[in-house]
């Protein structure tokens, strides 16, 4: 793991669990729309990214934009809360104290991200934060360019298959963390080139390989 000097994190199943939140937010639209609720297995085995997909799916009819802003209004009227998952202040500890560059690159909302990691004591650990990123991949590619990152030198940490889509498309790492929305069997389907069970297993092998 020495090559690697830039750290790209994934947000959500990642390095926050906020899948209460997220299900309660997308039941509610569901709901409104008169369609029955998802339990957490049926949601993390249908839920997929880029978001379109996934509502193209079960509600064709709805325009996007209108899906958006109903997330958005249900999500900030949720009374479910967002947790750490393990290792995730420590391995950004970690890659702060070694000198590595930390960035985000997320589908979340901007402006619930701001909330969450100020709440969760992350503000200050990244270099830039790329959110409302609808499909990563096109956004990756800007993130590499912008801040003058070497592929081979990067490496893309997430929980779903989007993600590991997202690091191959643009030649960087891919580490799958099985912490998130897809399971083990998922994951192994995009074939990335590490898979860990949560960031401690990372941390490790950064520490014990640096």
């Amino acid at each position: 793991m020495n090559k690697f000097k830039n750290y790209i994190f994934d947000w959500s199943g990642t390095l926050v669990d906020d899948l209460g939140p997220v299900l309660d937010s997308t039941n509610r639209i569901f709901n409104y729309y008169g369609k029955d609720s998802f339990t957490r297995d049926e949601f993390c085995s249908e839920f997929c990214l880029p978001f379109k997909n996934f509502y193209d799916k079960f509600l064709p009819e709805v325009p996007m934009s209108e899906l958006e802003l109903l997330y958005t209004k249900f999500f900030n009227q949720s009374d479910e809360n967002v947790f750490l998952l393990p290792g995730a202040k420590e391995i950004l500890c970690e890659c702060r104290n070694l000198g590595f560059k930390t960035y985000l690159l997320s589908s979340i909302k901007k402006q619930h991200f701001e909330a969450q990691s100020a709440e969760l004591g992350l503000s200050d650990f990244f270099d830039f934060a790329y959110t409302e990123a609808l499909d990563k991949r096109d956004w990756i590619t800007m993130l590499l360019k912008d801040n003058n990152i070497a592929r081979e030198e990067t490496l893309f940490i997430g929980d779903m298959q989007h993600d590991i889509e997202t690091a191959r498309h643009a030649g960087v790492f891919s580490v799958g963390v099985l912490t998130g929305y897809n399971s083990k069997e998922m994951i192994e389907v995009s074939k990335p080139d590490l898979i860990v069970n949560d960031l401690f297993e990372l941390l490790d092998n950064i520490v014990n390989k640096t």
